[in-house]
């Protein structure tokens, strides 16, 4: 489809901005996202107490190499066997909020992921920490798939990049309460960590368990009309076949390696510099303060620009920020390179998910994004002991600029998929077609 023909259908994400002052760009921007079902805002909510309280994920590989004077390798190995359990968990999580629901899923997460951090609080041997690691991530992280299809099915296409940067909204401006507080805490009691984090992820549970209902196509849910269930192997096939979604996968999986890098590697070598815990908390709760300031007005500056454009754009400043960090001397330059790959993460965040759940068939959305969620979930279990490896035996300037070429083999792979789909026609409803709860 021409640009031509797009910007004489409808305001889809692919056409072209028409020209309006900035204050008509604020007004249409705020009125877009009063439009969005309550449902929405109530998610938004859940998330932001969530990650308001992950005090202890956010201080873990500190805890672990310095608090029980473990090291560096096995701190970053805890994040790896967290990681595995996170990559079942997104398997899982896909398929069973596809087969029974994204409630069901989502309740079972967050009310029982709480009980293994509260275990991990006591836990002192290797042995314990990596079990109850690997629980945690196991039962916590079902939710994620779940969640994200859930907010799929409750907007159109065109609402997504709105609906799903809201969320991160939410998101970020929890991790900018959680890094400082995170902070002051692990000054005081490690233990504190655990059971605050355990208090508001239990939240997050009974906000949904009270205020939300069941979104899945064919059940209660708004967005699609009811669709015949897709078996496990069927939905394999179909995703295998999918060359789009598997290089865009490939993309986000090397990205996400080299994102986790700056909430694990980061804080120890930040703090191997001389960094005190509440100096690493300060610097690091930039990235949420930027998101929360910045996720707006981007969002409606680039929602009409092309999908894959603005996620590469992104991506190259994300290289050029972690990148910088191996030649950053002091903390205004840190703050520099923190605040250089937090605006790629803004440029890119709602409009990823918002491609996922374009190209998903509405009966396996929560596949879909379990297989994004997947790619995260991998780069925790083998791209941060490979971080804490490469910092540890070669040094931060080696780790830096490894990240900086990760992020560039990225960019490649976006501007491989952009010139696949070119002369593609994109069917994206207006934004008009509401679709409310």
């Amino acid at each position: 489809m021409s640009d031509s023909a797009n910007q004489s259908t409808s305001a889809s994400p692919y056409t072209a901005p028409v020209q309006e002052s900035v204050g008509g760009h604020l007004y249409r921007a705020f009125q877009q996202y009063r439009s969005l079902p309550a449902p929405v805002y109530i998610l938004c909510v859940g998330s932001f107490v969530n990650r308001a309280g992950s005090f202890a994920i956010l201080f873990l590989t500190i805890y672990i190499s310095e608090h029980l004077g473990f090291g560096i390798t096995f701190a970053a190995t805890c994040f790896g066997i967290s990681g595995l359990g996170s990559i079942v968990a997104s398997v899982a999580g896909g398929q069973l909020a596809d087969r029974f629901g994204r409630r069901p899923v989502m309740l079972t997460a967050l009310l029982g992921g709480p009980v293994w951090l509260f275990c991990l609080s006591f836990a002192e041997t290797r042995g314990s920490i990596l079990l109850f690691l690997f629980l945690f991530a196991l039962t916590l992280d079902l939710y994620r798939p779940a969640a994200s299809a859930m907010m799929g099915d409750l907007v159109t296409s065109a609402e997504r990049p709105l609906a799903f940067g809201l969320m991160y909204i939410a998101f970020n401006l929890g991790f900018a309460v959680a890094a400082p507080v995170g902070g002051f805490l692990a000054e005081h009691s490690f233990q504190w960590l655990f059971w605050g984090d355990a208090l508001t992820t239990a939240s997050y549970g009974l906000i949904i368990l009270f205020l939300i209902r069941e979104t899945h196509p064919g059940q209660t849910g708004p967005a699609e009309d009811a669709q015949e269930q897709v078996g496990f192997a069927d939905a394999v096939r179909h995703i295998l076949s999918d060359r789009i979604f598997l290089l865009f996968a490939s993309a986000v999986l090397m990205t996400g390696i080299v994102f986790m890098q700056g909430f694990s590697t980061l804080p120890m070598h930040l703090s191997q510099s001389g960094y005190s815990k509440q100096e690493v908390g300060a610097l690091l709760s930039i990235n949420g303060i930027l998101i929360v300031i910045l996720q707006i007005p981007v969002n409606q500056i680039l929602k009409h620009r092309h999908r894959l454009l603005t996620i590469l754009a992104g991506e190259v400043l994300i290289a050029i920020g972690f990148g910088l960090t191996g030649v950053a001397t002091s903390a205004v330059f840190v703050l520099i390179t923190v605040m250089i790959w937090t605006i790629g993460e803004v440029v890119q965040a709602a409009f990823k998910q918002a491609f996922v759940a374009d190209v998903a068939p509405a009966s396996m959305r929560g596949r879909y994004m379990g297989v994004f969620s997947l790619c995260f979930a991998i780069s925790i279990s083998g791209g941060v002991p490979l971080g804490g490896w490469v910092l540890e035996h070669h040094g931060s300037e080696v780790l830096w600029a490894g990240c900086f070429v990760l992020s560039m083999i990225s960019v490649a792979i976006y501007f491989l998929i952009y010139l696949l789909q070119r002369g593609t026609p994109q069917e994206v409803p207006a934004v008009a077609e509401t679709q409310t709860g």
